[in-house]
């Protein structure tokens, strides 16, 4: 898997996240979002946001898990395919409640087989 961060002031950016297919379920976009989120942070990051494609409801779900809701649509955002992109913002990550949400997530994570 791979994944990209762009920061700009106090918001991160998330530009890319993508894990190959025969590895999904395994955790490892859970650990590239832990990761951004947590090099976000340490460089100053408050806000959180990101572009999905409103067909893909696996990566929703995963978002929803780091706390993001949906802001807005991007209409034709994606060229190839001319789908529309989901906007979805994580806000007030810097917060001790956004910290407790992380470290749940990141004990699911041990507790995997």
């Amino acid at each position: 898997g791979y994944a990209g961060l762009m920061l700009t002031g106090s918001d991160g950016h998330i530009t890319t996240i993508a894990v190959d297919p025969a590895w999904h379920r395994r955790g490892i976009g859970t650990r590239l979002m832990l990761n951004m989120v947590r090099v976000a942070l340490e460089r100053g990051a408050r806000n959180m946001t990101l572009e999905v494609r409103v067909g893909n409801t696996g990566a929703q779900a995963l978002y929803h898990r780091f706390g993001y809701a949906p802001a807005g649509i991007r209409k034709n955002y994606y060229s190839e395919t001319n789908e529309d992109a989901l906007v979805m913002w994580a806000t007030d990550i810097d917060t001790p409640d956004y910290g407790q949400r992380l470290a749940g997530i990141e004990r699911e994570l041990a507790e995997r087989p």
